[in-house]
């Protein structure tokens, strides 16, 4: 795989973050919702993601689907 400066930029900062929240989950993310309230009370303009589409149910099929004709097993 070829080297990417800015994906290893985010592992080392996503390392150290960790590191100095004692890797602790949730003081991890009480901080991310921190920062997130600092940059909205300086007036930048915080969205969330899109909603994701519902995930189809093809994975808890209790029996496989049937195939069509013609198709190859």
């Amino acid at each position: 795989m070829k080297y990417n400066e800015i994906l290893d930029e985010i592992y080392r900062l996503r390392e150290e973050h960790a590191r100095e929240c004692g890797y602790d989950i949730h003081k991890m993310f009480e901080q991310l919702r921190e920062g997130t309230e600092r940059l909205k009370a300086e007036g930048w303009q915080v969205v969330s993601p899109a909603p994701r589409e519902k995930e189809t149910a093809c994975a808890l099929r209790e029996e496989p689907p049937q195939k069509k004709q013609g198709q190859e097993p």
